[in-house]
């Protein structure tokens, strides 16, 4: 399949006369989403493919929106009609990649200052909000993927949680609304050289980014379904968060950073699942039981326990 795709995008290259040398496979991503190193006058660049025109769209917006804030890949060449960007390459120091126990804690600290100096913006970013609806519909994924028990079972016990849910997602209103990538962790998060404070933290997977509460990103960088991350670290991150603003009640940020962890671990363990049964994209299995110890440790609170009862008996996996 991806020497298919190579060969359309040759293809599509030629008859669009731009040069270069060699085409290879860098990575695929949860989405249709395929990445390709392309070699031109001996330069590394990565070529995006997408079937969705608008992704695509909203990469190149929301790049153009974030380029003087925090570092972004150069947009060398868009081809919209077929689906192709060219764009800067980051080179090989994603932060999966380089993350150990020595720099994790300056790793983390440089992703959270990146975050602080966009959530500081007054900007209007012109992007939907991250909405009642949709924060439920993710959050159902859950049920309607991750569980194998009959329906009448899984109905119910979605629109139990659905219920007690509900008023949780409403304390959200309650702390800032802030740009939000949606999908901030180790993986879309490059170490950049000769870049001065938080511009030497790169981003990249950008393009489903909302308009929501700002623990979202946190949460992601934080509690990570591919990485440990030290609860010391996870601590620490927090408070430095909280100190950089004045105007949020540590409190009600506490809360609303356990609700958005609960949502998003049930929201992945539906959509890993949903990889490995419908896209046949069963490496994700290997991270449930991760996700699955992060949102037990979230529900742990004593404010969720009716929660609680709902979601454990399904949470005993393997």
């Amino acid at each position: 399949m991806t020497n298919e795709i190579i060969h359309t995008i040759e293809n599509i290259l030629k008859m669009e006369r731009v040069s270069f040398e060699d085409i290879k496979f860098l990575a695929g991503d949860a989405s249709n989403r395929k990445y390709f190193i392309i070699k031109s006058q001996n330069i590394d660049r990565v070529l995006m493919y997408d079937d969705n025109p608008e992704s695509l769209e909203k990469f190149v917006k929301i790049s153009n929106l974030l380029s003087d804030k925090v570092t972004v890949p150069k947009i060398f060449l868009k081809l919209k009609e077929n689906n192709i960007l060219i764009i800067e390459n980051f080179g090989k120091k994603k932060f999966s990649n380089i993350v150990n126990k020595t720099n994790q804690n300056s790793l983390y600290l440089l992703a959270t200052d990146a975050l602080i100096h966009v959530h500081k913006q007054k900007i209007n970013y012109n992007l939907d909000f991250y909405d009642e609806n949709k924060f439920t519909n993710e959050s159902n994924l859950f049920f309607e993927w991750f569980l194998q028990e009959d329906s009448s079972l899984k109905d119910k016990s979605k629109q139990d949680f659905n219920n007690e849910f509900k008023s949780f997602i409403n304390l959200l209103k309650n702390i800032p609304n802030v740009f939000i990538h949606r999908d901030y962790h180790v993986d879309n998060l490059f170490f950049i050289e000769n870049k001065d404070k938080h511009f030497s933290c790169g981003w990249i997977d950008y393009q489903d980014a909302l308009i929501g509460p700002c623990v979202y990103d946190l949460v992601s960088l934080t509690q990570d379904a591919r990485i440990d991350v030290d609860n010391k670290l996870e601590r620490k991150i927090i408070n430095y968060y909280l100190e950089s603003f004045g105007n949020i009640d540590p409190t009600e940020f506490e809360i609303c950073y356990k609700v958005v962890a609960i949502q998003r671990h049930l929201k992945v363990l539906g959509i890993f699942k949903r990889l490995a049964v419908r896209d046949n994209k069963k490496n994700y299995l290997v991270h449930i039981p991760r996700v699955i110890k992060m949102l037990k440790k979230n529900l742990s609170s004593r404010e969720f326990r009716k929660i609680f009862k709902i979601l454990i008996p399904f949470l005993n996996y393997g």
